[in-house]
């Protein structure tokens, strides 16, 4: 069975053809891109329609992705956007796109009803009171599952934004204060599925800790009250030499997987959370079973393939550029990749010389 992924690093776009029966990776397409495509967002409505941004500037591209003629058009792009976003996130109708800006520390709300997006407004994330003598850092955006609201952490503000997705200037409606010093990253609603959350589960970068919120949907914004706290080390003095990156729930709610990265170890890991839900006497909670190398340095970024077999990994740097890990039965993760592609393969020496930001399987 073969798969395709998208893969991006600054000055490139690839698409890929994974094929599990040999175990590996062949490049099809290499776009040449004018900046760093960190991350896509894939509309919800046309799965062919995808958007990204140089982080390293201010412009916004939405692409068309053809997988039988291994092509990628350009159908628009805007100037309007806040300088270096790093995230971008969909309604559920995908007529909204959030994106999450790390440099200047606001929220570009676009509208994407037409294939051109256009900017609605920027809201500024810092709240000039509560975050006075902070610089904001917006570094992602979740829609929760019922499709109401968004979740913006801010990684600078140690906070998280509740947004009004239903309302046409998507307002924030409360605030949530987290641990000072946590560095709040990226999140993921729990369980999965269409269904209210019950928890949220936040990968903050500068603790390296996935702190647990429970939540409480009202009639205007969504309550949260912590509920645990989880190294993603299993020693957990490691915590304080690094920086986690990524966090993924998967399909079935009983695993999460984050990864830790900016370490002083020739690799860097993948660790797995195994979820115990709440019951009539226990309240949820996670426990750390094991962290897998990735076979290179800095995974920013990884995700989970379409039918939950296995991890894509992107590593900036090291002797791999993307690895595929395969899970067990159990949820963990076999300690060989099954499959890769090596930095020199792709990297080859002109312009910026880091690996893979963004790997995902696309349709």
């Amino acid at each position: 069975m073969s798969r395709r992924l998208l893969i991006a690093r600054p000055g490139h776009i690839y698409l890929a053809t994974y094929t599990s029966a040999s175990a590996t990776i062949s490049i099809d397409l290499d776009e040449p891109f004018p900046g760093n495509p960190s991350w896509f967002a894939v509309s919800p409505t046309d799965p062919h329609l995808l958007y990204t941004f140089d982080e390293n500037g201010s412009t916004t591209y939405a692409f068309r992705l053809d997988l039988t003629s291994n092509t990628l058009t350009k159908v628009a792009q805007s100037e309007d956007g806040s300088e270096g976003v790093c995230h971008l996130a969909f309604n559920k109708l995908g007529s909204i796109m959030l994106g999450a800006s790390y440099a200047e520390g606001t929220i570009d709300i676009w509208n994407t009803e037409s294939s051109n997006p256009e900017l609605i407004t920027t809201i500024q994330s810092k709240d000039p009171v509560i975050d006075a003598g902070r610089v904001a850092r917006a570094h992602q955006a979740v829609l929760d599952p019922t499709g109401r609201f968004f979740v913006v952490n801010d990684l600078g503000t140690d906070a998280l934004l509740v947004l009004d997705a239903l309302r046409p200037d998507v307002p924030v409606v409360r605030r949530v204060c987290v641990p000072s010093g946590s560095g709040p990253r990226h999140g993921v609603f729990y369980p999965a599925g269409d269904a209210p959350a019950t928890h949220y589960f936040l990968l903050c970068e500068t603790s390296n800790r996935v702190e647990v919120f429970k939540l409480k949907y009202t009639e205007v914004d969504v309550e949260f009250v912590a509920a645990g706290s989880y190294s993603t080390f299993l020693d957990e003095e490691m915590g304080a030499f690094a920086a986690a990156g990524e966090i993924v729930l998967s399909a079935d709610s009983k695993h999460v997987y984050t990864s830790n990265r900016l370490m002083t170890s020739p690799t860097e890991t993948i660790a797995h959370f195994r979820i115990k839900p709440e019951g009539e006497d226990a309240e949820l909670e996670l426990e750390l079973v094991a962290e897998t190398s990735t076979q290179g340095k800095h995974p920013r970024m990884f995700s989970l393939s379409r039918n939950g077999n296995e991890l894509f990994v992107g590593n900036q740097e090291g002797e791999w550029a993307v690895v595929v890990l395969r899970r067990k039965e159990d949820g963990t993760l076999e300690e060989k990749p099954v499959a890769g592609v090596l930095m020199e393969d792709i990297v080859k020496g002109e312009g910026d010389q880091r690996g893979p930001m963004f790997v995902l399987e696309v349709v």
